[in-house]
């Protein structure tokens, strides 16, 4: 069983991102590590029949490549991060190359989490190089940051 490529925890056993796996045995390896829920954030879904033989959870938030995911987006993919988290449920999160949209979203994470935009991001980039393509990913990052603070406040 392989490993899929770029796979790294980010909050061990509760947050995993990984490039596209290329086939059913890399999501039942991710299964074998612990990871109960797969977030897809390509505009493509991984199909149904590897994700049910694996026994894993699929969620998929299509978002276009090398864009960033919009806010209500972000919104979705940390309630999942969250609701999986308070279960116990590891989730490994994904787009093609493992880097802009998904890298995005871990960032976005943390935020939630009480970093600030840029200390996340820069954690983000440190495990996963190359994370967060173009500069609209960070754009995101930091604007949720600002929603999440003002939400806070009122």
């Amino acid at each position: 069983m392989s490993r899929p490529y770029f796979f790294t925890w980010v909050d061990r056993p509760y947050l995993a991102a990984c490039a596209w796996p290329n086939g059913p045995e890399q999501l039942q390896w991710l299964r074998k590590e612990g990871v109960d829920i797969l977030v897809t954030l390509t505009e493509e879904p991984i199909p149904r029949n590897w994700v049910d033989s694996a026994g894993l959870m699929g969620v998929h938030i299509p978002v276009p490549d090398m864009e960033a995911p919009t806010q209500a987006q972000l919104e979705k993919i940390i309630s999942v991060m969250d609701k999986a988290r308070h279960s116990n449920m590891g989730v490994t999160i994904h787009c093609l190359a493992g880097r802009g949209r998904t890298g995005t979203a871990l960032a976005a994470y943390l935020v939630h989490t009480g970093m600030t935009a840029k200390e996340a991001i820069v954690k983000i980039r440190d495990i996963r190089p190359g994370s967060l393509e173009v500069p609209e990913q960070e754009n995101a990052v930091v604007k949720y940051e600002k929603e999440l603070k003002k939400r806070i406040t009122d």
